[in-house]
């Protein structure tokens, strides 16, 4: 068996678990034999070998089959209550027969099937099958009509399961496996009049007719959760505990369900203001999704092109009924901030493409509303904070919620009909808080990048509006053109956006901010920004501003998409941060609602703890079996992604790339001529695990490749050409501002001028990008976690178009080996073989980096000692350093109580050094200070590796490691 490890493997098999005794083996392969002619070689193949064999459990020695060329070994294992049947073919000749490796010695297209006789092929042993983990217990109830029958050696196995599972009585050897993978639609009532949008933002909808609706809606949920209950009578023993865990998460939905209709009907003054937050939330969300049309804001257009004049969103706009059960689940949390499940992170788990954003957008439409309605004035303010964690994603998502945002401030304005309720005088607005390697942070920086860019013969995305949020023109032109064609506004005082269209809504200004210090001047109603960003709070004296400004409520809801992306050391690093974020939130009183999205993850429990010190509730969750909660199932009407798995032994990883590479470049030229579905496969992704292999891929894309479409096809009119220009990459090491254009780009058809042929990317595909035109994937070795794996193969297929996902295994590297020999399977439960993430914020060196960050956030921003020479000043507020101290160790206690002790110990030293440079500072007659103002004053902060500080913090959450130099001595 070991040989079928080899670079050139001489053997290949499978073992598998029996309760028979004798087994029917086949084994099959094909020979060629050597011709030469003038110095050419040439290879023909011979009548196909085939040999059937069967062997008991008795026999030990091994068999030759295919008329002498191969050996079969067969070993019997006693295990429980039968054999654990291991099957190898081998190449019967020595390679001392043929010095120069002969491929007449050779056996191809190799194939081996072992069939039961008078038996069956029974589950095949694991460790998972005794697990004491609950979750995995649960995840054996979930999936427990996939299951593993066999293991390959040097191949991938299958089998049929048929109409029966445990009459399993063939498996076969699979050489390039393949399985496809269902898409998880959407699923519940589709015909209830109260899924509509139209119908829910009318304003002479009665609560009686909202609460009828809304019963009869969970009342369909109610129905599949008995089924559930029925359906778990008939389980086996062992999975009668997971069942009852995983329907009393069920029956905890559905009870916070029907709290959330009552109150949202209550005949109250709070149930009366929530039913007009809902009414206008749901309007704001039609015109949403009317200005999100390609017709409209969803693509890009000149100031002078055609756009269609649309005011009222079709009457067939409805929600998904897990967008609507997400809302009913959160909304008495949302209004009622003593509520218990106030504090608990609802978390939207749904894949890729399913809605989750529109979700937590009527969320946060809600909130936006529910706060003005409630609290007049009072309300405004900052009252949204969504955080992603990559800049690309981040400005994905900000154009689609700058649509939302402007809906409402055009509602607001009274533009869509006159308003019943005030919603006050400020306007409803969105700011984007990023790094300046993204964005201009001060105004004056703003003046000078308006003026580069008006100069520039191709001007670039750098204040990242790409186009106007309601009519889709362009804020900047492609091209240079004339003052009036940009969109922005930039003197030196103040900056801001208007579309260049003089009859858009929004002609005189956008209510967009993209500066921070116009964001800390006019703190947005809706704030999205990457997680690192809000590092600055600990240096940025304006920034706490966001959190409540002149008897403005703090911000209110904190969403959190892709959740799973705050793993390691930058989720422990964002744990800490966002405890003075959450504080900060709740400095008042008030605690803020958390909510979160994703669409891979695994033991939310344990990660939601570690980030927020809360308790976590996945939503939907799960039946009884996977993929199917009610809300979501595997969608049969349309064809899954097909996953292909390719290992090119015997060859370098460079040679299989070139070979496949070209093969799925040339195919859309052959395979037909459909133009649609030609384009659908045109480009070729190429993901890559690291830059190093990226630009490796980049290189044989523009000699190899090309090189080889040359050899696959004669007819040079059918011939797949591969311009230089046709390839890129879309990697960090794109500048921000040129990111948008190369999107743009790749969602041009095939026939378009300055289409994408191959598509060399790597981890920045994975998530958020969304080109609905892609549809082929080569992924050059399995990615590092199986959340990665997931979120990068759908980025193909997502429409009409079936996805197709070649993936490249390494034989050298023993993981990817692995996956490819339990491929099926493995593809089977996806979602199963998702990794745990794994925060620690609050470990030793966690603290030690950050700790102190988090005290100065608290101290700077909740105590009103912003300003820069005021850090010495909390000499004078003892109270108020005891408050902050005793809230940190509580959210240490929540989050890792294990940790809770050394933590107060060494908050109390921070404290300690703090007021000691404080006593210091003012023994001196001088001040503390947070950041340095040069050597004659005392500074408390100072950046990674500099001095003129007490402690080093990081100013991003990414970079911050140290660096150090190294000398080499000698020769």
């Amino acid at each position: 068996m070991a040989e079928a490890n080899a670079w050139l493997p001489s053997s290949l098999g499978f073992s598998f678990f029996t309760d028979a005794r004798s087994i029917e083996v086949r084994c099959d392969a094909s020979r060629y034999v050597t011709h030469r002619e003038g110095g050419r070689r040439s290879w023909q193949r011979q009548p196909r070998l085939a040999t059937k064999s069967t062997v008991t459990v008795e026999e030990r020695e091994p068999i030759s089959v295919l008329d002498g060329h191969g050996r079969l070994h067969v070993r019997w294992r006693p295990f429980a209550e039968g054999h654990l049947v291991t099957c190898v073919l081998a190449n019967a000749h020595e390679e001392e027969e043929s010095p120069h490796k002969d491929r007449d010695l050779m056996l191809f297209q190799v194939g081996v099937e072992a069939t039961t006789i008078e038996g069956r092929i029974r589950e095949y042993p694991s460790t998972r099958l005794n697990s004491r983990d609950q979750e995995e217990q649960e995840l054996r109830v979930q999936y427990r009509d996939v299951v593993t029958r066999a293991v390959g050696h040097g191949c991938a196995v299958e089998w049929d399961d048929g109409t029966e599972q445990d009459k399993v009585t063939t498996v076969r050897a699979q050489v390039m496996p393949r399985q496809v993978v269902a898409h998880i639609k959407p699923d519940g009532p589709k015909d209830l009049l109260v899924l509509n949008l139209k119908h829910l933002s009318r304003p002479e909808l009665s609560a009686d007719e909202l609460r009828a609706g809304l019963d009869a809606f969970v009342l369909g949920y109610r129905e599949w959760f008995d089924t559930q209950r029925a359906q778990a009578t008939n389980l086996p023993s062992w999975a009668a505990a997971p069942a009852v865990r995983i329907l009393n998460r069920v029956k905890t939905t559905l009870d916070r369900m029907t709290s959330g209709v009552e109150v949202l009907t209550a005949p109250t003054p709070s149930g009366e203001a929530a039913r007009a937050a809902f009414r206008l939330a749901n309007r704001a969300m039609a015109l949403q999704m009317l200005h999100s049309r390609p017709e409209l804001a969803g693509r890009r257009r000149r100031r002078d092109g055609d756009v269609l004049e649309l005011t009222e969103p079709d009457e067939d706009y409805a929600w998904h009924p897990f967008q609507l059960a997400y809302f009913l689940l959160v909304v008495e949390s949302l209004m009622k901030p003593e509520h218990e499940d106030r504090k608990t992170v609802d978390l939207i788990w749904f894949p890729t493409g399913g809605g989750k954003t529109e979700a937590y957008l009527l969320t946060a439409c809600f909130e936006i509303l529910w706060r003005r309605l409630r609290f007049g004035a009072d309300g405004g303010g900052t009252a949204v904070l969504s955080r992603y964690t990559l800049s690309l994603l981040t400005t994905q998502q900000f154009q689609r919620t700058a649509t939302a945002i402007c809906a409402l401030e055009y509602i607001r304005r009274g533009n869509d009909g006159a308003l019943p309720h005030d919603l006050g005088q400020e306007p409803i607005s969105i700011g984007l808080w990023v790094g300046k390697e993204t964005t201009p942070n001060k105004i004056s920086d703003a003046e000078d990048e308006l003026a580069t860019l008006k100069q520039m013969s191709e001007p670039d995305d750098r204040f990242l509006l790409e186009r106007c949020p309601w009519c889709g023109t362009e804020i900047v032109p492609e091209r240079p053109g004339h003052d009036r064609d940009f969109g922005i506004k930039a003197d030196g005082v103040t900056t801001s956006f208007f579309c260049p269209r003089d009859n858009c809504s929004f002609h005189e200004r956008l209510p967009v901010s993209v500066v921070d210090e116009q964001i800390y001047q006019q703190p947005p109603t809706f704030v999205l920004g990457t997680v690192d960003k809000f590092a600055r709070l600990a240096w940025e004296p304006r920034a706490g501003n966001l959190f409540g400004k002149d008897g403005r409520r703090a911000p209110s809801l904190v969403i959190q998409d892709e959740l799973h992306l705050l793993a390691g050391p930058l989720g422990t690093t964002v744990g800490l941060y966002e405890t003075a974020i959450l504080e900060l939130c709740a400095w008042r009183g008030t605690v803020p609602k958390v909510i979160a999205s994703t669409a891979t993850i695994r033991r939310s429990q344990d990660q939601i703890r570690g980030l927020y010190g809360r308790p976590a509730q996945l939503f939907p969750p799960s039946g009884l079996a996977a993929g199917q909660s009610y809300f979501a199932s595997p969608d049969e009407d349309k064809p899954g992604r097909l996953y292909v798995g390719v290992m090119a032994q015997g060859h370098t990883a460079s040679t299989s790339t070139v070979h496949v590479g070209a093969a799925a470049l040339q195919a859309p030229k052959d395979i037909c001529d459909d133009d649609t579905l030609r384009d659908a496969y045109w480009t070729t992704v190429a993901y890559h695990n690291s830059l190093r292999e990226l630009g490796r891929t980049v290189t044989i894309a523009r000699d190899d490749i090309p090189a080889r479409l040359e050899h696959l096809t004669m007819d040079a009119t059918r011939r797949r050409r591969l311009d230089d220009d046709s390839v890129v990459e879309l990697t960090s090491n794109i500048p921000r501002a040129a990111q948008p254009r190369l999107l743009e780009r790749l969602g041009k058809k095939f026939k378009e001028r300055g289409s994408v042929s191959f598509l060399a990317t790597t981890n920045m595909l994975s998530v958020g990008v969304d080109v609905p035109r892609l549809g082929l994937m080569v992924m050059n070795g399995q990615p590092k976690t199986t959340s990665e794996y997931i979120q990068a193969t759908s980025r193909v297929g997502r429409r009409d178009v079936p996805g197709l996902i070649v993936t490249l295994f390494r034989s050298t590297k023993p993981r990817d080996r692995s996956h490819y020999e339990s491929f099926g399977v493995y593809h089977r439960a996806l979602y199963r073989h998702v990794e745990p993430t794994s925060v620690t914020p609050w470990s030793l060196p966690s603290r030690n980096r950050a700790l102190h960050a988090v005290l100065t956030i608290l101290v700077r921003h909740g105590l009103g000692l912003n300003a820069e020479d005021k850090a010495g000043d909390i000499l004078d507020h003892a109270d108020g350093i005891a408050r902050i101290r005793d809230l940190i160790v509580d959210h240490v206690r929540r989050a890792d109580l294990e940790e809770a002790d050394a933590a107060a110990e060494e908050l109390d030293h921070l404290i300690e050094t703090w007021q000691q440079e404080a006593r210091s500072a003012r023994g001196e007659g001088g001040r503390l200070y947070y950041q340095s103002q040069g050597r004659s004053y005392t500074a408390l902060l100072t950046d990674f590796g500099k001095q003129g500080g007490i402690w080093e913090t990081a100013q991003s959450m990414r970079n911050v490691d140290r660096e150090c130099v190294v000398r080499v001595k000698g020769t």
